[in-house]
């Protein structure tokens, strides 16, 4: 059963993100072509002040989450009930304080801004924050109810609703940007879609779970929970992914103004949509991942966990390859086609090299959210913040945008480093230093996969006449060159195996459900 809900989940979440993906590239291309960078800039950076707003959830959302798997398991409805209403209540505290805070901090953008050319425009920068602050404030207010599609392994549901919402906004915008020319009507329809996807799916999840009623909560089923200390060291974990997704918006944007953060944004858009449809997949297992760690009658969660771990790898050795060898001639002859905003190659280095983090700790990621011991990494975690910030100042001042991407490596690394030790600790019970080596063999395994392929390319690239050719040629080059790395490093490990099992595990399931 959970081979088929994860299949499920995966053909409509993939199916879902690729369709996405593609439209929005489409739009960020219209944008840039009608509007001014910059307004990517403003973009980014209130994005990422509400980030930091988003702190006061305190990472409730996990902490009930990996509790209704274990209530789910024993089929308890009744503290399903409790946990759904506590997550109401404290969602909508939460809404009231980021509602407050972002008032407040609309009194500081003349001091982020003070790099940018804004000039005699304040009254539209303070209304694009205003209505970014809005669709914030109702993910707080309308989205609870999408938890009990997750827990219940049941995402595609929620995917077909926001795919269908976002595909009628995403067109809607399109035109607005090619008749209107309207930054603001342009995030207006985004508010409404998310509101309207929002409500859809309360409404979905009242029908499909009609025995999960409101009841009365006190402080008594709060204590029962023990909510305080998961929440205090919750924290640690996601102030450091905040300021890990949240403080280099800020730091470019003070330092270098937002038409630069607008160029950035252009890079991370490739790497954030591609690790975005990768990790669609390993999102639509999450529930799976959570149930089958509170199944104490399985055996399949180490060998599962391992098969996980090595597709981990083989995602983020073919997509940092890929990134790291083709993303200029994409942006120069594919997307945007402006040489202004291209950026150095070092540049590309790093935000590669951040990519390959991502995609490795993933697997980790959604095995570590499932195991609470929020206090294990909460001292990894506050490096990790502490790193970020302090090496994205100092490296950024010298050596600009790329510097800033280097700093955010390295508290991604501390990161890694923490959810490494929780994992084998907690589940896997084998020290983790074999895994650390691991890690750095890969890191080797990524060199020799980009340094193959750009040999290679430049070798062919005197023959080739069309610049649109040699992209597509480099790009196959890439895939087959990182397919070969892996396959060559890893074919002879027990984990090859496993993930071996598993995929003809699914194949098979695909087979009979084609069959019927």
């Amino acid at each position: 059963m959970r081979i088929k809900n994860s299949l499920k989940n995966m053909i409509y979440i993939y199916a879902s993100t690729l369709l996405i993906v593609i439209l929005n590239f489409v739009v960020r291309r219209i944008f840039l072509d009608v509007l001014i960078v910059d307004y990517l800039g403003y973009d980014g950076l209130f994005a990422s002040i509400f980030s930091y707003l988003n702190l006061s959830e305190m990472g409730i959302a996990s902490i009930i989450t990996y509790h209704m798997y274990a209530e789910i398991a024993s089929e308890n409805t009744d503290q399903i009930r409790r946990l759904l209403c506590i997550y109401k209540i404290i969602y909508r505290i939460v809404g009231a304080f980021v509602l407050v805070a972002g008032l407040a901090v609309s009194a500081f953008l003349p001091l982020i801004l003070k790099n940018s050319p804004i000039h005699d425009n304040w009254q539209f920068i303070y209304t694009i924050y205003y209505l970014q602050l809005a669709a914030t404030l109702c993910t707080y207010f309308l989205a609870y109810r999408r938890i009990l599609f997750v827990t219940h392994q049941r995402i595609y549901v929620c995917t077909t609703v926001d795919t269908a919402v976002n595909i009628i906004s995403v067109i809607t915008r399109m035109i607005i940007l090619l008749k209107l020319r309207d930054y603001i009507a342009y995030l207006i329809v985004a508010i409404v879609s998310n509101i309207l996807s929002n409500l859809i799916i309360s409404r979905l999840s009242k029908k499909e779970y009609p025995e999960i009623t409101p009841v009365r909560v006190g402080r008594a089923d709060m204590k029962a929970l023990n909510l305080g200390s998961e929440i205090k060291n919750m924290m640690a974990t996601k102030i450091a992914l905040a300021i890990y997704g949240g403080s280099d918006d800020i730091i470019i944007t003070t330092m270098l103004g937002a038409a630069s953060n607008g160029i950035v944004s252009n890079y991370r858009m490739i790497s954030s949509k591609l690790q975005e449809f990768i990790l669609s997949a390993f999102s639509s297992i999450q529930a799976s991942i959570g149930n089958l760690v509170y199944d104490r009658e399985s055996d399949r969660g180490v060998p599962f966990f391992k098969a996980l771990d090595l597709a981990g790898f083989f995602l983020a050795l073919v997509s940092a390859t890929g990134v790291m060898c083709v993303s200029q001639e994409f942006i120069l002859y594919i997307w945007l086609k402006k040489s202004q905003l291209l950026l150095p190659y070092a540049f590309l280095i790093a935000l590669s090299i951040n990519l390959f983090i991502a995609l490795l700790n993933n697997p980790m990621a959604y095995f570590r959210n499932s195991l609470g011991h929020f206090e294990a990494d909460r001292n990894y975690m506050i490096a990790a913040a502490a790193t970020n910030v302090i090496l994205s100042i100092i490296l950024g001042l010298k050596y600009g945008v790329t510097g800033v991407m280097t700093g955010t490596i390295a508290g991604h690394l501390f990161i890694y480093t923490g959810r490494c030790n929780v994992m084998h600790k907690f589940y896997l019970h084998t020290s983790p230093i074999p895994y650390y080596i691991l890690t750095l063999l890969r890191f080797v395994m990524l060199g020799v996969s980009v340094t193959s392929t750009l040999f290679l390319s430049e070798l062919i690239r005197p023959h080739i006449g069309s610049h649109i050719l040699f992209f597509l040629i480099k790009g196959v080059l890439s895939v087959v060159i990182s397919v070969s790395v892996f396959i060559i490093s890893s074919c002879r490990t027990d984990s090859f195996g496993i993930l071996k099992e598993y995929v003809s595990k699914v194949g098979q399931t695909v087979t009979d459900r084609f069959r019927k």
